[in-house]
């Protein structure tokens, strides 16, 4: 009898012993390693979640869709923020459709792998999810991402061609940052706006068609794109951001809707082959260095609707031969025409009161300055370069010259004449 009680308390025992682990489990929800992949699991919901493990992981990794701890199974439901993050050993991952999320910067840094499956459950691809995944080159969709993370592609150097999927509305911050061997991006048509940087320093990206639903694009969208030929801004954009073409040595062709109304500082800056450009009298403003370095741009007719030009708007443009001024200008900002050597002729508005410090230093060639203003306009002493004062005749309204010659700063040119 004494046999039989002490053998059913061991039974007793097991039991309350793996009950105990059990619990452990649910409370703790621990973590356990499968096949050399980390999971930390909840026994209580049965579901598990791929982490971080001690050491990186390598090789081909083939995520289960399910696991057993302690006899209980657990479903593989997601993968980590920072999960195979900065893993170079890892060749390749398969990912299984019970996924339904995934963490921000789960592969980022996984520079082997070449090619990865989204599945149809995933709607949502996080922040830096493939930032610096140097070799990846396709990304296949099964299912309908509807969103992408900010960076999300910034530094994959391999990508070479990316068609985003139909149902995204926003290209976020830096999402192709760096990508220098892209060539081809398909934007689907429901796109509506392209975030700061979005396509910045993508070296090998020549053209690019922005649907006609696009109203915002961000600062840097194709800063340092140096392939970039043609680009068409479509009608529902109001703004071409600071710095947006910056750098954009190969553009020479931009058609700018007449839905534009401001175009912010150094938007053009560099873009040393666009011959031409053609400002709609819907531009009411423009920042600084605009066309800064636009070294091919021949001709300029300002906007109508424009009242000041800003400083260093068409600097160091060498090939500006002819600039027209609106009769509602009022302001020629410092630098605004500095070192464009081709200009020879100047015919500047009745409307014009100031022209800022070095607005038409190094324009050498300037012969001729036409002023329609009687009244002195005001010049700094240096908005001109001596050799225009020595050199260039200002031909001023009849009874003017006398203004001009008694002024501080006109009076330095040595020839004033009455305009016939």
């Amino acid at each position: 009898m004494k046999t039989i009680q002490r053998l059913a308390f061991v039974v007793v025992a097991t039991i309350v012993c793996l009950s105990a682990s059990a619990i452990d489990i649910k409370l703790k929800k621990d973590k356990t390693v499968v096949d050399g992949i980390t999971f930390a699991i909840n026994a209580k919901k049965q579901v598990a979640q791929v982490v971080r493990g001690e050491e990186p992981y390598v090789g081909d990794i083939v995520i289960p869709e399910k696991i057993t701890v302690d006899s209980v199974v657990c479903y593989v439901e997601e993968i980590a923020s920072n999960g195979f993050k900065d893993c170079p050993g890892v060749t390749s991952i398969v990912i299984p459709n019970c996924i339904t999320k995934i963490g921000s910067s789960a592969f980022q840094g996984c520079s082997s792998i070449a090619e990865i499956t989204i599945p149809s459950r995933i709607q949502e691809l996080p922040t830096s999810l493939f930032e610096n995944c140097t070799s990846l080159t396709t990304v296949n969709f099964e299912g309908s991402v509807k969103k992408l993370g900010n960076n999300i592609f910034e530094g994959c150097k391999s990508l070479v061609d990316f068609e985003v999927p139909s149902a995204v509305t926003e290209i976020p911050s830096d999402a192709f940052r760096g990508c220098a061997e892209l060539r081809n991006v398909t934007l689907p048509s429901g796109i509506k706006k392209i975030g700061s940087n979005a396509f910045q320093e993508c070296h090998s990206l020549e053209f690019i068609d922005l649907p006609t639903g696009v109203s915002s694009i961000a600062n840097d969208a194709f800063n340092g794109c140096t392939m970039l030929k043609e680009v068409r801004i479509p009608s529902g954009v109001t703004t071409i951001s600071a710095n947006m073409f910056k750098g954009c040595v190969e553009l020479k062709h931009v058609d700018i809707s007449s839905s534009v109304r401001k175009i912010e500082h150094d938007a053009f800056n560099g873009c040393a082959v666009l011959d031409s450009i053609n400002l709609s009298n819907s531009i009411s403003s423009m920042g600084s260095s605009v066309f800064e370095g636009c070294s091919s741009l021949k001709q300029v007719k300002i906007p109508n609707s424009l009242t000041e030009i800003a400083s260093d708007l068409f600097k160091n443009c060498a090939s500006l031969e002819s600039v027209t001024f609106s009769n509602s200008l009022k302001k020629i900002g410092s630098g605004a025409f500095e070192n464009c050597a081709s200009l020879t002729q100047l015919t500047i508005p009745v409307s014009v009161k100031e022209i800022g410090n070095d607005a038409f230093e190094g324009c050498n060639n300037i012969a001729d300055i036409y002023i329609n203003s009687s009244i002195p306009i005001k010049i700094s002493s240096g908005a001109f370069a001596k050799a225009t004062m020595k050199e260039a005749i200002v031909h001023v309204k009849k009874g003017a010259t006398t203004n001009y010659n008694l002024d501080k700063n006109w009076k330095k040119f040595l020839n004033i004449i009455e305009w016939k």
